[in-house]
């Protein structure tokens, strides 16, 4: 028996077990410098070294490796020695629904990545088909698109340069908040409006009732919105500038 075929023999069909990676089928022997393998769990088929193979370093690339949940995919995502700008973009969406450290906080609470996006390739070949994508200051948002929205997914994420992003980002004027935008100024005995412009707030007005100091709120950031979007709308996703011409601010957000 010719080496080849003592080697087919012993190595073909048979499984062997990787340090991290579960179980892996060798499928073709052709030398000792080239087999092909599939791991039993995900079906992924690939080619390599017997010394990896005996040592237990063969990596699975549809195992999920970043939180858990993540797949990476054949290639490793780098550019000229770098993580990728999709790369980056990709984990820090993961960690923010996924890492333990970030599950704490109320942002992102219940927040989950479809099955697609966890996917790299895939959200890598996403991102360059998005407006925005790669500007400077420009980052991925989940729920301009759908108001509320927890889900990462194709359908319902765009990038937005951060002016927008905070726009809609509900911040309170104090500790005695009632509303986004409304507090009670005891001094006067009446609620106080204002909101958030840039860098700086601002003011409304006093009103006697919550109701009328809210619909006051209301109407003016409304109107900051649509300013806003008119300012970026040659720059930003047409869906974005729909969304945010027609954004209702509700005495839920």
């Amino acid at each position: 028996m010719s080496k080849l075929n003592y080697c087919k023999d012993k190595y073909e069909g048979k499984l062997f077990p990787t340090k991290q990676n579960g179980t892996l089928e060798i499928l073709e022997y052709v030398s000792a410098k080239e087999i092909t393998i599939r791991f039993v769990d995900t079906g992924y088929t690939t080619r390599c070294r017997l010394e990896n193979i005996l040592c237990g370093e063969v990596k699975d690339r549809l195992k999920p490796s970043v939180y858990g949940v993540g797949i990476v995919g054949e290639k490793y995502p780098l550019e000229n020695g770098k993580q990728s700008k999709e790369y980056n973009v990709w984990v820090r969406m993961l960690d923010r629904c996924y890492s333990t450290a970030n599950n704490t906080r109320k942002t992102y609470e219940g927040c989950e990545v479809t099955s697609s996006f966890r996917y790299f390739p895939f959200f890598k070949d996403w991102c360059h088909n998005q407006v925005g994508f790669g500007e400077k200051g420009f980052a991925l948002d989940k729920d301009i698109l759908v108001k509320g929205n927890k889900v990462y997914s194709p359908e319902t994420c765009c990038f937005v340069p951060q002016e927008i992003n905070n726009l809609l980002t509900n911040k309170k004027m104090g500790s005695k908040s009632i509303k986004s935008g409304v507090s009670f100024n005891k001094e006067r005995g009446k609620y106080i409006v204002g909101f958030s412009k840039g860098s700086k707030t601002k003011h409304i007005g006093y009103f006697v009732t919550e109701l009328e100091a809210f619909q006051a709120y209301k109407e003016a950031k409304e109107t900051h919105i649509k300013e806003v979007a008119n300012k970026w709308r040659d720059n930003i996703d047409p869906r974005v500038y729909e969304a945010l011409m027609n954004w209702n601010v509700e005495l839920t957000d």
